[in-house]
């Protein structure tokens, strides 16, 4: 199971930024830059102007989770800069538009990920699990560093693998908000293999270390996964065969079968 641990650089200014930036890049080379509006979310953050040229950093790959109305205004900006993966919110945007959205990430070489607050029903996300490459479960309320964990995360998890019979194949799970070592497990357990953690991360003093912490606790949480999967799988029953009736016809053409048979014996 290939399970990630990526921390995230959530900052309010250029300055904060660029400092949990250069703390961060030596620890992982994978990174989440959030973004917001102070409008989809309360809280403001780096603007896309001011997000450096993530193509400098060529042995890293970058994911940005854009918190803000009008999504589509941020793509090609997040694409010349070297954004590989956009996460995008299912309620900042009208269904009908999603399918679009998600095409322009695409043709401008980048994936998709679209992501879902804690109040909104999973079952809306279903028409689009095609199209995207992962779903991200946000694991707290967004916009504020070191928001309280969301408990039920996890069961909405399941809920999704269930939705979509059994573990997901076209796209993964991933969760942003609220991963420490006591809820990592829960989360991987359920089904999730991406993981996004902001504050234990980028707080530590040593995000290396932290980073592994919650890598070790995932993967000692990945072999229960798998054995609920296969019992699951065997839990359902299968189709038992049935004998087809015999025909008078058939039985008629056994009968003859059966006496010539006979006859070339010598019966």
């Amino acid at each position: 199971m290939d399970i990630r641990i990526i921390p995230t650089v959530l900052a309010n200014t250029k300055e904060e930024f660029e400092e949990r930036l250069a703390k961060l890049l030596p620890a992982s080379n994978e990174l989440q830059i959030d973004m917001m509006d102070g409008q989809f979310v309360p809280s403001t953050g780096i603007a896309v102007d001011d997000l450096p040229d993530l193509k400098q950093w060529d042995d890293h790959l970058f994911e940005v989770h854009i918190m803000v109305y009008h999504p589509e205004r941020y793509i090609e900006p997040l694409a010349q800069r070297g954004c590989r993966r956009v996460i995008f919110h299912y309620e900042a945007i009208e269904d009908k538009r999603i399918p679009e959205l998600v095409q322009s990430i695409r043709g401008l070489g980048m994936q998709s990920i679209i992501a879902l607050n804690p109040e909104t029903p999973v079952e809306r996300i279903l028409p689009f699990t095609g199209l995207v490459t992962g779903v991200l479960f946000l694991g707290v309320h967004p916009g504020f560093n070191g928001a309280p964990y969301v408990s039920s995360t996890p069961e909405r998890i399941e809920e999704l693998v269930r939705l979509t019979n059994g573990a997901p194949r076209s796209f993964y799970i991933q969760v942003d908000g609220g991963m420490t070592p006591e809820t990592v497990g829960d989360v991987v357990r359920a089904g999730a293999t991406r993981i996004n953690s902001g504050s234990f991360v980028s707080k530590a003093d040593d995000p290396t270390a932290a980073i592994q912490q919650l890598m070790e606790i995932a993967q000692a949480a990945t072999p229960k996964m798998e054995k609920v999967k296969a019992a699951k799988r065997s839990a359902v029953p299968r189709p038992r065969k049935t004998r087809r009736p015999q025909t008078q016809q058939s039985h008629t053409k056994a009968s003859q079968h059966a006496q010539a048979s006979k006859e070339r014996r010598g019966g």
